[in-house]
């Protein structure tokens, strides 16, 4: 029997869990692009505090969710405002869904809070993610930056 994926808000308890898995993500994803694993840019234990005190006291403006199948913290998203800010799926579980209903539930979200629109950031160099969310309804707004970390990165806008 398949077992169901969940997808909930974040608490406190699952600081952990949400950065070693936003760790697992990130490092798949973007160390390639960015030439560091997440560890050497940020302390494991600062990340795990900082998310921690978030959850505990979360900004009325700001969501975080965990998926979990079986206990297993598969992905994780964050918005901030009418921002999709985080978005990451360990690599064992890219694929499978866990992405599009993290998407799912912080566009709601996002909609929910009055916006009409969202948008994110992402890598030009991320060219799966980048596939991922053209699939899903965002186009790229033809604004870009340069990260902290230095890669160029590309803005996308949905409506909601």
């Amino acid at each position: 029997m398949i077992s169901t994926l969940v997808v909930r808000d974040a608490r406190a308890e699952d600081a952990e869990e949400f950065v070693r898995a936003h760790e697992a993500a990130w490092d798949a994803a973007l160390s390639p692009i960015v030439g560091k694993r997440l560890a050497e840019l940020a302390p494991f234990d600062d990340r795990v505090e900082r998310f921690r005190a978030g959850f505990a006291q979360p900004p009325p403006d700001v969501g975080a969710w965990i998926a979990e199948r079986d206990g297993t913290t598969l992905g994780v998203a964050v918005r901030v405002g009418s921002e999709l800010r985080d978005l990451y799926v360990v690599p064992e579980a890219w694929g499978t869904g866990v992405a599009a209903a993290l998407m799912t539930e912080a566009v709601d979200a996002i909609r929910n809070s009055g916006a009409s629109e969202a948008t994110l950031w992402v890598g030009a160099a991320n060219a799966r993610a980048r596939r991922f969310y053209e699939r899903t309804r965002w186009v790229a707004s033809g604004e870009t930056r340069t990260s902290a970390l230095g890669p160029e990165e590309v803005r996308y806008r949905r409506t909601v």
